[in-house]
């Protein structure tokens, strides 16, 4: 990406040339775009901080060859398994291709999107505001050539101020939702054991552990986009689930008929991501009422308040691993366990 950058500084100059300062350029183009970036941090938890430096670096505030003709504003190129429309252009070898959008939105999700490669996974276990440690990850993962990028990055967000966008995400609000009441255990399965699973109604909203810090997203804040956009990962944020957080991750919670493939197909993700992202092996499981289905990789540990947990009555390692956001690789890890091996009652697991 080291030539992108390099033609959008180009645009940048040519822009001044023409009466408009740096400054100008940058401050229009975070003001057009910050909330986009906003919506991103709410749905896959990428720093809003992040995607605007992001975006203002790869595309020269928009200016850019590959953002003007192709909608491309994070110089993510067709490698893997992109089938969409695509931009040819000079780059780190010549002719170049280049992922193309039919607008700027799609480009943005297609970042967040992009970021959920498991290259990526260890930028999802620091804090949003932590925007120098994200910077240096991005660079440290891959995601740019140039030695340069991160300080780049950071340059531009204490410049313009950028973190500030992550904070005022004003349509994220607390969940206050009463804890869900007892039900009688069923039995399901999971990586071919059976386990015994907590079972019965429960609210259309979801009802998370009360000591789970959890936010929604409030619909007066969503903006609506056509079905027929989804080809091209746009989301309709109108869709039926509520977004919600756990350990930093975004989840929804199942309802009665809810399979793993309808909440793909609602969030636009990637089946086979959705059963990586909850440690879904027996793909045959069976989705209950009152599942937590995570959008994007769980952590690599809990929230520190649960560094230890005792196990309960009718638990098991799934379970745990969904109820406190991590991954259940990592429980193994932690506590010495033998994977496909389950836990027992009143055992005590190391969660971080």
């Amino acid at each position: 990406m080291k030539k992108v950058i390099t033609v959008t500084l180009f645009c940048i100059v040519s822009a001044v040339l023409s009466g408009q300062t740096t400054r100008e350029l940058y401050e229009a183009y975070i003001s057009r775009y910050y909330r986009l970036a906003q919506q991103q941090q709410q749905l896959y938890g990428v720093p809003a901080c992040i995607t605007l430096a992001q975006g203002l670096l790869e595309s020269g505030a928009g200016r850019s060859l590959l953002a003007q003709k192709a909608n491309n504003h994070f110089g993510i190129k067709c490698a893997g398994d992109w089938s969409g429309s695509t931009f040819h252009k000079d780059d780190d070898t010549k002719d170049e291709c280049f992922r193309k959008y039919k607008k700027v939105e799609d480009s943005y999700r297609d970042h967040s999107l992009f970021l959920q490669r498991p290259r990526y996974a260890e930028l999802f276990t620091l804090s949003l505001s932590d925007y120098k440690g994200w910077a240096h990850g991005l660079r440290r993962c891959g995601y740019a050539t140039d030695p340069a990028y991160a300080g780049k990055l950071i340059k531009l967000i204490e410049d313009y101020d950028l973190l500030k966008y992550v904070s005022q995400t004003d349509d994220v609000q607390q969940s206050d939702q009463p804890t869900p009441k007892s039900h009688k255990a069923t039995k399901h399965k999971h990586n071919g054991k059976v386990h015994a699973k907590p079972a019965g109604k429960t609210s259309n909203v979801a009802s998370p552990d009360p000591q789970t810090d959890t936010l929604t997203i409030s619909p007066s804040s969503q903006i609506k986009t056509a079905a027929s956009q989804a080809t091209m990962g746009t989301v309709d944020l109108f869709a039926e689930h509520k977004v919600m957080r756990n350990n930093h991750r975004r989840y929804v919670v199942a309802r009665e008929g809810d399979t793993f493939q309808s909440i793909a197909m609602e969030f636009n993700i990637r089946l086979s991501a959705i059963y990586r992202y909850n440690d879904i092996r027996n793909t045959g499981y069976v989705l209950q009422e009152g599942d937590k289905v995570y959008l994007q990789l769980k952590r690599t540990k809990a929230a520190k308040r649960y560094a230890t947990y005792r196990v309960r009555k009718g638990e098991n390692i799934w379970q745990i691993a969904q109820d406190k956001g991590i991954q259940i690789k990592r429980i193994y890890t932690l506590n010495g366990i033998a994977e496909g091996q389950d836990v027992s009652l009143n055992q005590e697991l190391r969660l971080r």
